[in-house]
This record gives structure tokens, sequence and C-alpha cells, in this order.
């Protein structure tokens, strides 16, 4: 796979831990802190922030391990192995909210 591929699965990764994490209700809670005044009140608008929220930290969390590995390896900053490892932690950083899907979807009791 190319690199702008494996950053594509990153972001997908990230996408669903938004949507199915459960620290998206954690963080919807806490609505009041990080909300903005002017933001409506409606549930779906704090649940869709909230998501966002949860996406965009996946994101920048699971991107730390490839960085530190460009940082201290120079030559790998052309290779793939970062962005797998950032797929690879990303994909970690989702198994709270894989499992959450299985147990949704009833396919894991």
């Amino acid at each position: 796979m190319l690199r702008h591929q494996v950053f594509a699965l990153v972001l997908g990764l990230a996408v669903f831990n938004g949507i199915f994490s459960p620290l998206v209700h954690l963080v919807a809670a806490y609505s009041l802190i990080w909300a903005p005044p002017w933001l409506p009140n409606d549930p779906s608008v704090t649940f869709y922030f909230a998501s966002l929220i949860v996406a965009t930290t996946t994101l920048l969390l699971s991107g730390v391990p490839a960085a530190l590995i460009e940082r201290g390896f120079p030559a790998s900053r052309e290779a793939p192995g970062p962005n797998w490892v950032w797929a690879l932690v990303a994909l970690v950083l989702c198994f709270p909210a894989l499992v959450r899907v299985l147990l949704i979807s009833g396919a894991v009791q």
C-alpha cells in the first residue's frame, strides 16, 4: 500500500473510534467544560462534537509513536514503516469501540 492509502486507513480508524468509542459518552458528559456558550444544547450537536473530539484525539495519540520513529530514524521518513505503526496504534486505540460494536450487533454475548 502507498503512504496515502495507509493514511486513509488511519483516518478511517479514527472516525470509527470517534463514532463507536465508549469515551464519546464521557466527553459528551463534560460538554459544559469544552462547549462554547453559543453552541446549541441539542444532544445530536453535543454527540457530533464529542465524536469529533474523540476522533481527533485518536488521530493525534496514534501519531506520536510514528513521529518518534521518524525522528529517531531519519532514514525511515520515506519508508512506509512509520505509517504502518501509526495505523497499528490507531487500531489498538479502536479496540474498545470494536468490542462495543460487537456487543451491540450481538456477535459476542
